[in-house]
């Protein structure tokens, strides 16, 4: 009898441990994310320009990195020389590749930082919620306008099938807004992100500035609710 309950006991609990796994379990997203890229100054990128609002350097205080993160942004708009456009990872995470190939620049690029947005939508409110992030170089993460993680760092993104470092958010019912920001110093230049708990991928779409009449694409307005 001893012995069957301490079988019982230890499936319970192994059970126990594959269910939290399994909620802790952060799943890689490759995208589609929405992407805009500012040049650095020569010799700043990477952790250098981890706490510097490239968006403002770049677009002369018309768009800033505060704005972005709270309100999205609309695929085309300018900021600087650069249009926000859609583009999905490969699996290696590699940025550079990503921005070759969806025509943003040409050729190897150092000292440039990039950004990623990305909207999660849930059924639910749930807190606590696993992330993980690599970067290569130095990574900054917002969701909803909030910044929840800075690691102002020079390294390379490491494993294609690890993250670098790992935290806890929440989430809210309905759109969650993602903003990553990467910042390359030289060599290679990518990051792999994840995120757990319940969610679907909405369409970058569902959470965007409004455009009213007479204003300069680069400005933001109200958030269009969705239908």
């Amino acid at each position: 009898m001893f012995r069957k309950l301490c079988i019982i006991g230890l499936v319970c609990l192994m059970s126990l441990s594959v269910m939290t796994l399994t909620a802790e379990a952060q799943q890689k997203i490759l995208g589609p994310y929405l992407w805009m890229i500012a040049k650095t100054a020569g010799g700043q990128g990477g952790a250098g320009s981890t706490n510097i609002d490239s968006l403002d350097e770049v677009s002369n205080g018309e768009v800033t990195e505060e704005e972005v993160a709270k309100n999205g942004a609309r695929e085309g708009n300018e900021v600087g020389d650069y249009e926000w456009t859609p583009g999905t990872l490969a699996n290696n995470g590699d940025i550079n590749v990503l921005v070759n190939n969806v025509g943003l620049e040409a050729g190897a690029l150092d000292d440039i930082t990039s950004y990623a947005l990305i909207v999660l939508r849930t059924k639910r409110a749930q807190a606590n919620v696993a992330m993980g992030v690599s970067s290569d170089d130095s990574v900054k993460v917002w969701v909803n306008g909030e910044v929840v993680h800075t690691n102002a760092t020079n390294r390379g993104r490491g494993n294609d099938n690890t993250f670098q470092d790992h935290l806890k958010v929440d989430l809210k019912k309905g759109n969650n807004l993602i903003m990553i920001k990467v910042s390359e110093r030289t060599g290679g230049w990518g990051m792999h992100f994840g995120v757990g708990g319940d969610y679907e991928l909405a369409e970058i779409n569902a959470i965007l500035p409004v455009e009213p009449a007479g204003k300069l694409t680069t400005q933001w307005a109200q958030i269009k609710n969705i239908r």
